[in-house]
């Protein structure tokens, strides 16, 4: 279940309290939560923590080394409880659309999430592999395998965030009949006709689809770079097995 940004008590009237790396990074993961459709910006934060915008530049030089600190935090604060007794794939899954939901409200701070350059992941990568574990797979398999599950919940969570409304789609493209000829243009003003509830569902396949692609790492079977013989530019986990 998602999880939104702690908040501690209230602070007295008076003078503001003491400028911190820790007070902005608290201030800005609530700005992102509240409302997530807005940029995250070094003046709204500064607003938020009753300072000046230069002073904020004391603790962190540019607006991206604030979001990949306000990321760390989104991630930090992100935790998983697998039923009990439950498959690895059941828990799976459950990971997977937990952690979707958590990144859901911080649309601004996916392309930071997914950047190696903060450990904001640690946490979860921990928790994914407990959930693996019965999988006994190597260290490579187990590297290439939570590379997918978490490129795939982060690839999902952008396309979520960034995808214009595909409703009235079918309506400019019946209206545009240069853009396609008139019977190809029907049947894909059809095919956009269902867009929007196929984009509803398009997670929950994207989540088995991601299982069985982890049940073929732990059963040896060929990966996709292996069926295709693509040697040189294979990931480390992805090796050629012997045939």
């Amino acid at each position: 279940m998602a999880q939104g940004p702690t908040t501690g008590p209230a602070r007295p009237r008076g003078r503001p309290a003491r400028l911190s790396r820790e007070r902005i990074v608290e201030a800005a993961v609530g700005l992102v939560y509240a409302d997530p459709a807005e940029p995250l910006t070094l003046r709204r934060v500064a607003k938020a923590v009753d300072s000046a915008p230069m002073a904020l530049y004391r603790y962190f030089p540019d607006r991206d080394d604030l979001a990949y600190a306000v990321a760390d935090r989104v991630m930090a604060h992100m935790r998983f409880t697998p039923s009990e007794g439950a498959s690895w794939q059941a828990q799976l899954r459950e990971w997977m659309r937990s952690s979707l939901d958590h990144l859901r409200p911080y649309p601004h701070l996916l392309p930071f999430v997914a950047s190696l350059r903060e450990p904001a992941w640690l946490p979860s990568i921990v928790e994914l592999t407990d959930v693996l574990g019965p999988l006994d797979l190597t260290d490579a398999e187990a590297a290439l395998a939570v590379a997918l599950i978490g490129a795939t919940v982060v690839g999902q969570a952008t396309l979520a965030a960034r995808r214009p409304p595909a409703v009235g789609s079918a309506t400019v493209m019946r209206g545009d009949p240069q853009r396609a000829p008139t019977e190809a243009g029907a049947r894909l003003a059809a095919v956009l006709d269902n867009l929007p509830s196929a984009l509803d569902h398009l997670f929950d396949l994207v989540v088995e689809v991601t299982v069985e692609a982890v049940e073929g790492i732990a059963d040896g079977r060929p990966t996709p770079c292996e069926a295709a013989d693509v040697r040189p530019a294979c990931t480390p986990g992805c090796s050629p097995r012997p045939r």
